[in-house]
């Protein structure tokens, strides 16, 4: 698989850095608000159970959190459906929950918008964390915990991602695990499903790039190192998300997953071919 931190341009001004963080990352307990952005496209299977999974981990965090939903461009009845989670159960759910709507056509927007909904009445960026993922994760219940936890040393965040086993065929899983570097404790990967930023951090490398339709994950991230904040990648930062291969966008993740799949196809046809032509091919050809 070819790795997930390919290089984006970014030519809008207005999501460059701007300045440097505010201050370095604080002690524990500076972080007294989180608000957690989640872009969709027609994810009406599948907001519900990513929602449930964020009040889990906001109920753990224990700190005041408001989700935001932007719904973009959605054929369904994605919005709908936020907007019926929310009502329900309201007095007694650890969150905030809000849905945004609009015709953005690309993540870096959808999410962008989301957060600038969530920040609406914030006076001290500082003490917010901006947590990111998607409408097809959901997240484990320490989630926010383990990303506020990592904030006491770090400005921004970047974890990993599994494949849900529900979505993705026990071959496509194989692949996966095998193609997807991570180390014992470090990795290189940028996802914006598993994404976490200081508030004031993020707005002082331009926030996510309104104008970027795929890799904007990457790209707020090395706008990020830019002005000098502290990261970290942590593989115990993990999320579950799908592993469908139809692709909302074109070289989204589920594309990558696609042409996982099709390179597979491939090698498994010139094993065969070569088999057929010489009567001989390996085991590990065959299956490779």
């Amino acid at each position: 698989m070819r790795e997930t931190n390919r290089a984006m341009s970014d030519t809008a001004a207005r999501d460059r850095p701007t300045s440097t963080p505010t201050e370095s990352a604080g002690p524990e307990g500076v972080i007294d608000r989180i608000v957690v952005a989640v872009p969709a496209r027609d994810e009406r299977a599948t907001i519900v159970e990513c929602l449930e999974s964020l009040d889990a981990a906001v109920a753990v965090a224990g700190i005041p959190t408001r989700i935001v939903v932007a719904a973009d461009s959605c054929r369904d009845a994605t919005a709908d459906v936020v907007r019926g989670y929310a009502s329900r159960l309201r007095s007694c759910r650890p969150s905030e929950v809000a849905v945004v709507e609009g015709r953005w056509g690309g993540a870096g927007a959808a999410r962008r918008a989301a957060v600038e909904a969530a920040l609406r009445d914030v006076e001290r960026a500082e003490r917010v964390w901006i947590a990111n993922t998607d409408a097809d994760t959901t997240v484990p219940p320490t989630w926010l915990h383990d990303q506020l936890v990592l904030a006491e040393r770090h400005h921004a965040v970047a974890g990993v991602v599994e494949l849900d086993p529900a979505t993705a065929t026990s071959s496509l899983l194989d692949l996966f695990r095998a193609s997807y570097r991570i180390g014992a404790d470090r990795h290189s990967h940028v996802h914006g499903a598993n994404f976490g930023v200081r508030a004031d951090v993020y707005r002082a490398a331009g926030g996510w790039c309104a104008s970027t339709v795929v890799g904007e994950d990457h790209g707020l991230w090395s706008r990020i190192l830019a002005i000098g904040a502290s990261t970290v990648h942590s593989t115990d930062l993990r999320v579950i998300t799908s592993g469908r291969t139809s692709s909302r966008v074109d070289g989204g993740f589920a594309s990558d997953l696609a042409a996982l799949v099709r390179r597979r196809q491939h090698r498994t046809h010139e094993a065969g071919e070569r088999h057929a032509g010489h009567g001989a091919a390996t085991a590990e050809e065959l299956v490779a």
